[in-house]
Order: structure tokens, then C-alpha cells, then sequence
């Protein structure tokens, strides 16, 4: 999604590599995804019953996705019982989901260090696991390099024990004990800095934190306890007000032209809102020094990068028009949907302005970092010592 192959996507100019470039650094293994902060224990547990159960010969791949599944239906709130907020796939129980608990968080759990690496320092994959397992019973089984994996240490070690409740098939909760708490307070007060490991991650230094009350990333209260990051914080700040804006122009734009080069008069909804997104986030974007972002979030497709260095340019000109943004912005969203892009100037961007209602398209918001999906994993570890 992150660069525009699917169809559905809304990210038309790339912001969400920028996106996702900060997020990954401030707060290593999160995702959109997480709901719940449990099931970064869930899941380790789940291997380690297969392991000790070992049904064979039923295939390993196959067995855990039979043990996630029923994981799911224990955790489903249902007449009374079960988990009310974040079960992941509850809603749809028992239909089966496309990302299921450990898809969503196996990055989190080699990030967080609940599974470790291989030998050679990759992380295992869920794959690899299937087959570690079954190497125990086949014993020519081997991995992506040829290797016996029966020879590999089980990546899963230290953990906490598992609940008496966990062995049976009551209803289970996503709220953490006391113990289990400690456990996990530990294990993310550990995550580093992905550039400088002699550094805590921004994620770690949350950890026990109140943070409901905390609207953005940015926000002053986490940069007082940002440490080394505060600078680069601050810089994700901007650069998030800078998005915010560009998601404006771009809506804006679509919009102009629509009324203009279609004649299909439009509301002048999302070119009124480019004025308050400027208004409340131009100061901020302003201030964002360029070159050192690029130092931050690394390469990006150069029709993105000159999107955004033009978009720069335009706020701190204090431009009001958007137009003279229309062929970067154009190119932009070309490399990225082709044929699908709204902003073309052909026959297919004409089609594509005709599907786009504006009362349909969301109004421009910064870039959030996961801000949302950090608080609810953290809020499970609020005030522990």
C-alpha cells in the first residue's frame, strides 16, 4: 500500500512513506493493525502448545491456524463473557480472517524480542516456524538456506508462564495480570533506537506513561521525555503538518479541476478547507528543515520527494493557490497509480474525476504515526513501575 499498487488505496501522493518511515523509527514492531498488547504473549503461547503437543502428523502451518482460530472464539465477547475491546477477527468469528493475530503482530514480536533471531541474524518468519517444528518429526525438513532446522535453538525462550486458564477452553481476556505486565514492561523498556542501539526507542521511554490525554506524537509532553529523539520528533511534527497540507492541495486540485477543466460545477468544500489546513498547520510545516528530513526518513521515489520539497516551497512562500502545484503533484500521483490517477490530464483522469465525489473524499488530517494504536497497546502498561 505504502506504494500505490492496489486499487484501493487513498495515499495518492505517497505522504504515507513518510508515514511510515518516522513510525517505524519512533516506535519499532507497532503497525496500524495492533489492537491489544495480550497478544504479544498469545502468540508465543500458542507456539509453545503446539510444540509441547506436537499433533502429529497433522501439518504445523495448518495446526496453528486451528489454534489461533479457536484463540479467537475464547476471546470473542459473547453473552457476558469474553473480551469487549480489540479481539481481532471477533466480530466475523468463526469466518476466518485474511491477517490474522500473528500476522499482525510477528514483527512486533521479533522488534520487542519475544522471538529471537536466527543464527545468521534474520528474523524467523511464520513459515520458518511450521517448519522448526515439524523438524522435530521429519528430520530432513530444512530451511530457506539448506540448513537442518532440527540443528536451531527454539527462538521462543524466557518467556512468562502462560495461565492455568490457558489450557483449557473457557473464555479468555486481553487484560494483562500483574506479572504478565512486568513482563512486557521489560521486554519494550528494551526496544532501542533503530539507528543507534545505545539509545532507548521513543516506544520505550512511553512505557508506564499516561498518555489518553496526549493528542499528538509531537505533542510537548512527550517531547519533555523524548531524550536523543526530540529533535527528530519535532521534525516528524512538521513533517506531518507538511502532509496535512499536501493531502489538502491534492483534494483541492481534484476538485478544481473537476469544476474547471471537466465543467462539472463542484462545492468549493476541500478548497475552503486548504485555507484552515494552512491556517492551523502552515507555521509548523514552515519550519521544517528539508535536507534534514531527508536525513530522517531516507530515500523516497523522486516524483514524492519533489512533491514535497515543492509543497515546502509553496507554504513558506505563503502561496494561496495550489494550481502552480498541479504538474509535480500530477507526476506524483502518475508513478504511483497510473492509469488510476485523477489529477491526468487524459481521458482516464476525466473517468477517474467523475467517480471522485468531494462529500465522499475525507478532509486533510497530519500524519498520525500510529499515535492511536501506541497509546491503546501502552494504556495495558499505564503506571507500571
Amino acid at each position: 500500500m505504502m506504494f500505490g499498487a492496489n486499487a484501493g488505496v487513498r495515499d495518492e501522493v505517497g505522504f504515507l512513506i513518510v508515514h511510515q518511515r518516522y513510525s517505524d523509527h519512533l516506535f519499532p514492531g507497532t503497525s496500524v493493525l495492533h489492537t491489544r498488547l495480550r497478544y504479544a504473549l498469545l502468540i508465543p503461547w500458542l507456539y509453545q502448545s503446539l510444540r509441547a503437543k506436537r499433533p502429529v502428523p497433522k501439518d504445523f502451518a495448518q495446526a496453528f491456524v486451528d489454534l489461533e482460530h479457536a484463540l479467537t472464539g475464547r476471546l470473542q465477547f459473547k453473552e457476558g463473557a469474553g473480551e469487549p475491546d480489540g479481539v481481532i477477527g471477533g466480530d466475523v468469528f468463526p469466518r476466518a480472517i485474511s491477517q490474522p493475530p500473528a500476522y499482525v503482530y510477528w514483527t512486533a514480536l521479533a522488534k520487542w524480542g519475544l522471538i529471537s533471531t536466527r543464527p545468521d541474524g534474520r528474523p524467523w518468519s511464520r513459515s520458518d516456524m511450521a517448519r522448526l517444528l515439524a523438524a522435530g518429526t521429519k528430520k530432513s525438513l530444512l530451511d530457506d538456506d539448506d540448513k537442518p532446522l532440527e540443528t536451531v535453538a527454539w527462538p521462543i525462550t524466557g518467556m512468562i508462564e502462560a495461565p492455568p486458564e490457558w489450557n483449557g477452553t473457557g473464555k479468555l481476556t486481553l487484560e494483562l495480570s500483574d506479572p504478565e505486565r512486568e513482563f512486557l514492561a521489560r521486554k519494550l523498556r528494551a526496544v532501542r533506537s533503530p539507528t543507534d542501539p545505545r539509545e532507548p526507542s521513543l516506544l520505550s521511554r512511553l512505557v508506564g506513561r499516561p498518555l489518553s490525554d496526549v493528542s499528538h506524537c509531537w505533542n510537548d509532553e512527550i517531547l519533555g521525555v523524548a531524550g536523543n529523539e526530540t529533535v527528530r520528533l519535532k521534525r516528524a511534527g512538521q513533517a506531518a503538518a507538511l502532509s496535512a497540507i499536501g493531502r489538502a492541495i491534492y483534494a483541492a486540485l481534484v476538485e478544481t479541476l473537476k469544476e474547471e477543466r471537466d465543467k462539472r460545477p463542484q462545492e468549493r468544500a476541500h478548497r475552503e478547507d486548504l485555507a484552515k489546513i494552512i491556517a492551523e498547520w502552515g507555521a509548523p510545516a514552515a519550519a521544517l528543515d528539508f535536507a534534514q528530513f531527508l536525513d530522517d526518513v531516507g530515500h523516497l521515489p523522486a516524483p514524492v520527494e519533489a512533491a514535497l520539497r515543492e509543497t515546502h516551497a509553496w507554504v513558506r512562500s505563503k502561496a494561496k493557490d495550489p494550481l502552480p502545484l498541479l504538474g509535480v503533484y500530477e507526476k506524483a500521483e502518475y508513478s504511483r497509480k497510473g492509469d488510476r490517477a485523477r489529477l491526468a490530464n487524459n481521458q482516464f483522469g476525466v473517468d477517474r474525476r467523475m467517480e471522485w465525489q468531494a462529500d465522499k473524499h475525507g478532509y486533510a488530517e497530519p500524519l498520525h504515526y500510529r499515535w492511536g494504536n501506541v497509546k491503546r497497546l501502552l494504556r495495558d502498561l499505564e503506571g507500571v513501575a
